[in-house]
C-alpha cells in the first residue's frame, strides 16, 4: 500500500487507517473525521485511487491514496458510511485484466 506523497499524510489532520483484505477482495478505509459533518466530506474513488477531503470551513484537507498493486484496480462494488463522525470506506478489489 502507499500514499500519492508522505506530505499529504502529514497534512491531513484526521486519524486514518486502511486496511487491505486480500481474500475478501476488499480495501477499506475509515477516517475520523469529527466534528466535521457528512455535509463537509468528498469522497472520490477512481479505478486505482481513492480521495477523501473534507472542508473545514477556511480551507479544504485531503488525503489521496492509490493503496494497490500494479495488478490491482478497485471494482465496481463501493460503499461509504458515516456514522458518529467516522467515514468508513469499502471498495472492491478485482484483478486489472479481469
Amino acid at each position: 500500500m502507499s500514499s500519492s506523497s508522505s506530505s499529504d499524510a502529514a497534512s491531513f489532520p484526521f486519524p486514518t487507517q486502511f486496511v487491505y483484505e486480500g481474500a475478501a477482495d476488499r480495501f477499506r478505509a475509515a477516517v475520523d473525521v469529527a466534528p466535521a459533518g457528512i455535509d463537509d466530506v468528498t469522497i472520490e474513488a477512481g479505478s486505482r485511487r481513492l480521495r477523501i477531503a473534507v472542508d473545514r470551513g477556511d480551507d479544504v484537507v485531503e488525503r489521496t491514496v492509490t493503496p494497490l498493486s500494479s495488478d490491482l484496480v478497485f471494482g465496481e462494488d463501493r460503499e461509504a458510511v458515516y456514522n458518529n463522525g467516522v467515514l468508513t470506506v469499502s471498495l472492491a478489489t478485482r484483478p486489472r485484466n479481469g
